[in-house]
């Protein structure tokens, strides 16, 4: 939960949000961190984006699901 509120302060996002499979091409880990910068994790959290597919509009990871 903490990571999830303050990480990108520090450059890191959820890599794999809650409910967000049909996206990211996986399930839920909280655990999974991703480093993406400062700006770019800042500008996620401000605009409510939540994936990282969604904010460099890139397609889900192929079957996976």
């Amino acid at each position: 939960m903490w990571a999830k509120t303050n990480g990108h302060r520090f450059g890191f996002v959820v890599r794999y949000p809650w409910m967000f499979h049909p996206v990211t091409g996986y399930y839920y880990e909280p655990w999974h961190l991703r480093y993406i910068g400062v700006e770019a994790a800042t500008n996620m959290a401000t605009r409510g984006i939540s994936t990282v597919e969604e904010y460099f509009g890139v397609d889900a990871a192929p079957g996976y699901l």
